[in-house]
């Protein structure tokens, strides 16, 4: 067995991004909307939520092994994402899943996401400028 300490960090590209480790970690947090359910129809909104949820992170690994470019894509992709959760947490609130404190909370957490994947797309944007500018 290796010591924690000789381990390698971040041996998946993804794995260093901050907003992989958010996404994670909201994805997470839904995962927890399912012990609340109490009918079929609430079941089958947090199993989309979890879906949607879960997608958002699977667009930023999929796309953190390709180029920027389509990287970028993946990213729209997680935005098209968290749109869909923003629908699917209102859905939850009018189902009486979550109270006004947590759809607040999880609509915070989306736009945080949202944020944080513009400024990826910017700096990815902004790397190309300057690499076109240079040739």
């Amino acid at each position: 067995m290796i010591p924690e300490t000789t381990k390698p960090t971040n041996f998946f590209k993804f794995e260093g991004l901050r907003i992989y480790h958010k996404s994670v970690d909201f994805t997470n947090a839904i995962l927890a909307l399912s012990n609340t359910t109490q009918t079929a129809a609430q079941k089958i909104l947090v199993d989309q939520f979890i879906n949607e949820a879960g997608k958002i992170s699977a667009n930023i690994i999929e796309g953190a092994s390709h180029s920027k470019t389509e990287f970028t894509d993946y990213l729209q992709e997680a935005k098209s994402n968290i749109g869909k959760c923003v629908m699917l947490c209102t859905l939850a609130s009018k189902q009486s899943l979550i109270d006004e404190t947590q759809e607040n909370d999880i609509r915070n957490e989306l736009m945080e996401l949202t944020k944080m994947i513009g400024a990826l797309i910017i700096s990815f944007q902004k790397h190309d400028s300057v690499n076109n500018l240079e040739v």
